[in-house]
C-alpha cells in the first residue's frame, strides 16, 4: 500500500492521528476531499461505493484499475479501426496490452488508468457523433457523461476536451444558411448541434474546474526538463526511469536514444498510412435553448455554493460562477468560427486525414502544450499523461505497419515493435509499488509486538498513514512522548521511521525521548525502519 492509495475512502484508519482521516460516509468523503485533496473528487466518491461493496483488501482496492485497463483495450481497437482499419486496430490493442507503464498503473488504486479509459471512451463517442447524419440522443448523453466523469477523475481531461472542441471547429461542415437577423446570427441556437453537446459537457463540468483552482498549489509536480519529453515520445514512458527503486531503475542512455529514434520513426511513418473514408456530418435539429440555459443556472448556483464554503480564495472562486454562462457561447463562437475560418481539409489535408488529425492533436500537440505550460504551472507527472498515451500508440501502430511496403520488412518492423513492448512488462515489474515498504515493516513489527508495546509515530503525517492499513490496533503515541514514557515506565517502544538515501537515521523528538532506553532490535525494509527500545535495567 502506498501513500496516495491510502486516500481511498472506506479504509479503516486511526481517527484523530491519521492523514487523511478515516472516511466512511458520502457527506464526510465529499467534504474532506473538497477541502483537503488536490485531485478531482469523482474517483474517490466512486471508490467509496466500491469499498462498501467489496471491502478494502489489496485486490479489492486495485481491481477497478484492472477493469479500466481491460476496458481500454477494445476502445483503442475501435478508434484505430475506425481511422486506419482492423490490422492497425489489432496492433494498437496489442501494444496497449503489452505497455509496461500502463500495466504498472493499472495495478494501483489510483485514478490515472480510469482517466485513460474515459479519454478513449469520450474520443470514440465523438468520432461516432460526427459520423451520424441524424441526432443520436443516447450517444450524445454518453459523450456528455464521459466528459463529466473524465474531469472528475483526472485534471488532464480539460486539455483533452479542449482539443475535442478545437478539432470539431476545424472539421465540422459549415452551414450554408446565413441568418438575416443579427439576434439569430449570435444566438445559441445557430451553433451546430455537436457544439451544443460540447457546451452542455462544459457547463456540467465547470464545478470540477472550481475545485482544481481551489486546491491548486505550487511544487505539485516536477519542474520541466527535456528528459520528460524524451520519455513521453519513447512510446509513452515505456521504459521510464523510476527513482523509488534502489538503485534507480533506468535503461542505458544509448538504448533510450535508440528507443526514441525508433518511436519517432514510426510516428513519422504513420503519416503515409492509408485512412478509411468516412464523411463528417453536422446534425440538426438543434437543442432547445432553455435546456443549456437551465443547466447553466444550476451549475453556476452550485459553483457559488462551493465558493461560499471554501476556506480560502473565495473571491476568485465566486468569479468562476460566470464559467457556465461562458460555456453557453460555445455554439455561437463555433458558428462565427465557421464563417471566417475555412473548413479542413484544405488542399494539403485530404478528406480521410480529418480524423487522424484528432489523434495528432491528442498524441502530440496536447503534451507539447502542457510541457510548455509546466514552466508556469506544475503539471509534469508522467502518470497523468496516460490520457494521451493511447493515441500515441495508435499512430505508432500505423507507422509500424506502413513503414515499409515490402511484406517481410513490414512483419519484421511489427515484430520488433511487439518485442520492445513485451520487454517493458518485466521492466515494470521491477518497480516498487510504494516508495516505502509499509507492508514489510508492519509484518516484521507485528511478529514481535506485545500488547503493552507503544508505537511512536508523528501526528497526522501523510507519510506515516499507510502503516495504519496494516497496523490500526496498537498503542500509538504521536505527541508528548516524554509524558507517555513516564506513564508507561515498563512498556517497550517501537520507533518507526522512513529513512532515505540522504538521511539514513531519522532523529527527532521521538528518538530524543528514548535517549535513556536501550535499542534491542531493528528491522529494515525499503526506506522503512523499525527499532525496538526497552527500558534500561537498573543495577
Amino acid at each position: 500500500m502506498s501513500h496516495p492509495e491510502i486516500y481511498i475512502p472506506g479504509i479503516e484508519l486511526v481517527p484523530g492521528i491519521s492523514e487523511p482521516p478515516p472516511r466512511h460516509d458520502l457527506a464526510g468523503t465529499i467534504w474532506w476531499h473538497f477541502h483537503d485533496e488536490p485531485h478531482p473528487m469523482g474517483w474517490y466518491v466512486s471508490m467509496l461505493g466500491w469499498t462498501k461493496l467489496f471491502g478494502t483488501s489489496h485486490l479489492s482496492l486495485r481491481f477497478p484499475g484492472v477493469l479500466f485497463a481491460m476496458g481500454s483495450v477494445p476502445l483503442i481497437f475501435l478508434i484505430a479501426r475506425s481511422i486506419f482499419g482492423s490490422s492497425i486496430g489489432c496492433l494498437a490493442a496489442l501494444l496497449l496490452s503489452l505497455h509496461g507503464f500502463h500495466i504498472f498503473w493499472s495495478q494501483m488504486a489510483r485514478m490515472y488508468v480510469a482517466g485513460a479509459f474515459l479519454s478513449l471512451l469520450a474520443t470514440w463517442l465523438l468520432l461516432c457523433l460526427v459520423r451520424t447524419p441524424r441526432p443520436r440522443p443516447w450517444l450524445e448523453l454518453a459523450y456528455v457523461a464521459s466528459v463529466v466523469a473524465g474531469v472528475l477523475t483526472v485534471e488532464f481531461f480539460w486539455p483533452l476536451i479542449m482539443i475535442h472542441l478545437l478539432w470539431t471547429a476545424l472539421v465540422l461542415p459549415r452551414s450554408e444558411l446565413v441568418p438575416t437577423r443579427f439576434s439569430h446570427r449570435i444566438g445559441l441556437w445557430q451553433g451546430a448541434r455537436l457544439f451544443q453537446i460540447q457546451s452542455l459537457a462544459f457547463i456540467l463540468a465547470a464545478p470540477a474546474l472550481l475545485h482544481a483552482v481551489y486546491r491548486a498549489r505550487k511544487g505539485a509536480a516536477f519542474d520541466p526538463y527535456p528528459g520528460f519529453l524524451v520519455e513521453y515520445f519513447s512510446f509513452g514512458f515505456l521504459f521510464a526511469k523510476d527513482a523509488f527503486s534502489i538503485p534507480q531503475l533506468q535503461i542505458n542512455v544509448i538504448w533510450s536514444w535508440l528507443l526514441l529514434a525508433f518511436a519517432l520513426l514510426l510516428l513519422t511513418a504513420s503519416l503515409k498510412a492509408p485512412k478509411r473514408e468516412a464523411p463528417i456530418f453536422a446534425t440538426t435539429p438543434r437543442i432547445p435553448v432553455w435546456i443549456p440555459g437551465l443547466l447553466a443556472v444550476c451549475s453556476a448556483s452550485f459553483i457559488f455554493w462551493l465558493a461560499s464554503i471554501a476556506h480560502r480564495r473565495n473571491e476568485a472562486l465566486m468569479a468562476m460562477t460566470i464559467l457556465p454562462f461562458l460555456a453557453l457561447l460555445i455554439p455561437a463562437l463555433g458558428a462565427v468560427w465557421g464563417r471566417f475560418v475555412p473548413r479542413l481539409p484544405s488542399r494539403t489535408l485530404h478528406h480521410p486525414q480529418e480524423r487522424a488529425l484528432l489523434l495528432w492533436l491528442l498524441a502530440v500537440a496536447a503534451p507539447l502544450i502542457l510541457f510548455a505550460a509546466s514552466h508556469v504551472v506544475s503539471v509534469l507527472a508522467s502518470r497523468a499523461f496516460l490520457v494521451f498515451v493511447p493515441y500515441l500508440l495508435i499512430l505508432s501502430a500505423a507507422g509500424a505497419v506502413w513503414l515499409f511496403q515490402n511484406i517481410r520488412f513490414r512483419l519484421a518492423t511489427t515484430s520488433l515493435c511487439l518485442l520492445v513492448f513485451a520487454a517493458s512488462v518485466p521492466y515494470a515489474t521491477r518497480k516498487p509499488g510504494a516508495p516505502n515498504d509499509y507492508q514489510g515493516i508492519a509484518q516484521a513489527v507485528l511478529s514481535e509486538m506485545q500488547p503493552s508495546d507503544l508505537v511512536f509515530l508523528r501526528n497526522r503525517d501523510w507519510v506515516d498513514t499507510p502503516l495504519f492499513y496494516y497496523i490500526n490496533d496498537a498503542n500509538f503515541v504521536v505527541s508528548e512522548y516524554d509524558i507517555s514514557l513516564r506513564t508507561n515506565p515498563t512498556s517497550r517502544v517501537w520507533l518507526i521511521t522512513w529513512p532515505h538515501e540522504g538521511e539514513l537515521v531519522i532523529t527527532d523528538a521521538r528518538r530524543e525521548a528514548l535517549s535513556d532506553y536501550e535499542k534491542t532490535q531493528k528491522f529494515e525494509k525499503l526506506r522503512a525502519q523499525a527499532e525496538l527500545f526497552e527500558p534500561k535495567v537498573k543495577p
